[in-house]
């Protein structure tokens, strides 16, 4: 076996973070949720520990702007002196300038980059590149000022904007093109919060955040492992960290009970599970689902021990609306009245919803959605209301 060396690359702690969608007042539930980025970047660190890294790399925004309170710069400081090797750190947009350097400052085996491009030997043959932003809204194309050692395995220190995956926040913008031929192997970028491995030829790496903190940002977090044998990557192993995992997931109640549905969750959530549930199909849930959502939320939330942010109900009941339309009682007069409106055009029916001063907020929102969503609102309108009729019997 040839020469190894190992580094863990992390960027977008955002520690501090505050986070959007879990519909819930519990002060319990927010206190462990705001814990739990710390707790995923603890696991890091034991990742790192365990598996005798060469070298730890994160790729900015270690805080999540006005954050960084002084228990969060010493919980951090303290968990990177538990390493006894070389850190590297560049900042980015949101801690471009943090608060607390002089007062607590990073253990000795940190080296946070400076605004001008860096460059430092780590062991012999491998050799590290970094530079920091100058100003949170950093309009300098970064990367294109870093360039590597042809004879040296060269990882690369920064938090950029890559256009072809832009996630709208264009900050130090590069393109592939500046990060090919530089001589760089390892591109170990920062800012874009979904992992990703943009390219092999060189590496360019984005691991994503640490712990997600909305339904933007679904799925496994952590930290990627890299091996580098002989001046080559070897293997590129993702790891997750996070405490608390984010799923939009579709149900189809067709032909199911609750206890079916809650069985066919299983095995797909759990207690670190945040959800996000769009039930979808026909049966005799839908009923159920438009009389009592609430109540089948935390059936649901009790039987598998998941947290339930909210729950969408797209589904239809076995009711024929174009039989029951032909009737001459109420239910038949309001499927004919939705019948009219689902027939008028976008501009109609936008008009129509925005009589209402409350809806009238939202305009934007609804102009912004297909001629077939709005008459999903309609058709959906007319079988809320025709299910409400019947178990009101």
């Amino acid at each position: 076996m040839g020469k190894v060396f190992r580094f863990m690359h992390c960027a977008d702690l955002h520690l501090g973070a505050r986070f959007k969608g879990l519909g819930q007042d519990n002060s319990e539930l927010a206190e462990r949720m705001r814990r739990s980025v710390m707790d995923s970047f603890r696991r890091i660190i034991d990742e790192a520990l365990a598996r005798s890294v060469d070298a730890f790399v994160i790729s900015g925004d270690l805080y999540d702007d006005s954050n960084e309170l002084p228990s969060t710069r010493m919980e951090f400081s303290n968990q990177l002196s538990r390493l006894k090797v070389p850190v590297f750190i560049c900042r980015g947009n949101h801690d471009s300038v943090t608060t607390w350097d002089a007062a607590i400052p990073y253990p000795d085996n940190v080296h946070e980059f400076g605004t001008d491009p860096e460059r430092i030997d780590i062991t012999d043959g491998v050799e590290i590149l970094g530079v920091s932003y100058s100003t949170p809204h950093e309009t300098r194309n970064l990367a294109s000022m870093l360039e590597g050692s042809r004879d040296r395995f060269t990882i690369a220190c920064v938090h950029c904007d890559l256009d072809s995956i832009s996630e709208g926040y264009a900050y130090a913008q590069c393109s592939m093109s500046d990060l090919v031929g530089r001589s760089v192997d390892y591109w170990a970028l920062g800012h874009i919060h979904k992992r990703d491995v943009v390219s092999t030829a060189p590496y360019v790496v984005y691991p994503g955040n640490i712990q997600g903190r909305s339904f933007k940002e679904t799925g496994e977090k952590g930290a990627y492992l890299v091996t580098v044998t002989d001046g080559r990557v070897s293997s590129l192993d993702f790891i997750s960290t996070c405490g608390y995992r984010w799923e939009d997931l579709t149900v189809d109640i067709t032909g199911k009970s609750l206890t079916d549905v809650v069985n066919s969750l299983s095995g797909t959530v759990d207690r670190s599970t945040i959800c996000r549930l769009s039930f979808v199909g026909s049966g005799n849930l839908d009923a159920m689902l438009r009389t009592n959502p609430d109540d089948v939320s935390s059936a649901i939330s009790s039987s598998l021990g998941c947290i339930i942010s909210s729950i969408s109900v797209k589904t239809a009941s076995d009711i024929d609306l174009e039989v029951r339309a032909e009737g001459k009682d109420m239910a038949a007069a309001i499927i004919r009245s939705g019948n009219r409106i689902s027939a008028m055009s976008k501009e109609q029916i936008i008009g129509l919803i925005c009589k209402n001063r409350n809806a009238a907020r939202y305009r934007d929102e609804y102009e912004s959605m297909s001629e077939e969503e709005l008459r999903s609102i309609v058709t959906d309108s007319v079988r809320s209301i025709i299910v409400k009729m019947e178990v009101s019997r």
